[in-house]
Order: C-alpha cells, then sequence, then structure tokens
C-alpha cells in the first residue's frame, strides 16, 4: 500500500506520544516530514516502500529539533504507525526502540541506515 500522511495525522500521533511535551516549537520540521515522504522526482518516488517512507518520517522528526522534549519517542512512533497504518510488519520491543533510538542519534544517521533498522522490525 502507497500511504501518504499529513500534517494533521503526525500531529495526532505526537500528541498521544508525547503527552510530556507541551509546545511544538517549530512547525516546519513536520511539514517538511510530510512533503519529504511523499517526495517525486521527475515522476518518480524519492522515497519507495513503507520502510523507507517511514525512514524520511523518522529522520526528519528525530533529527530536527521541533518539540521541547520528545523529539526521538515522537519519531519512534510516528515511524511505527506509518509502518501499522500501511500494513506493513512492525514488532516493537525495548530492543527494537533503542536500535532506532541509538540510529536517530548517530552523526552520520540517514533515511538508508533507519531504514534498515525498521526493516528489523518486520522479524
Amino acid at each position: 500500500m502507497n500511504l501518504n500522511v499529513d500534517l494533521a495525522w503526525i500531529l495526532e500521533v505526537a500528541q498521544r506520544a508525547g503527552q510530556e511535551d507541551p509546545a511544538v516549537d517549530d512547525y516546519g520540521v513536520p511539514l517538511a516530514a510530510v512533503e519529504r515522504h511523499r517526495a517525486v522526482l521527475v515522476g518518480q518516488e524519492v522515497y519507495q516502500g513503507p520502510y523507507v517512507k517511514a525512514a524520511a518520517l523518522a529522520h526528519s522528526l528525530g533529527r530536527m529539533r521541533w518539540l521541547e522534549r520528545s523529539n526521538t519517542r515522537v519519531a519512534i512512533v510516528v515511524a511505527h504507525a506509518y509502518l501499522v497504518a500501511a500494513g506493513a510488519p512492525a514488532k516493537l520491543d525495548q530492543q527494537r526502540v533503542l536500535a532506532l533510538a541509538n540510529e536517530l542519534k548517530r552523526e552520520t544517521c540517514t533515511v538508508r541506515s533507519v531504514a534498515e533498522v525498521l526493516r528489523s522490525w518486520a522479524v
């Protein structure tokens, strides 16, 4: 399934995931995440498949500060919610969450590296 989400969806998931996070500091970041995961270049999707699209969302939301706190947690929850909504297998446990959190904190983190972590959630 080719699923694209919008700002309202991200904010709803963020609200549930970051309950102690009272305010968005920069609405440009989730807007950029929305546009990034649905990007098309020369008629071809830039990010193809649910794991790569979820990775684009998580990378944007987890690497750029947009919430007072909870950026990493919200990025992980958004990625998981996206995969579930897209019908992709995504089994979560503490080890998988920690692996994604650690990846998002790495300076050399990329959408490709995040997608590799997310694909491990299918097992």
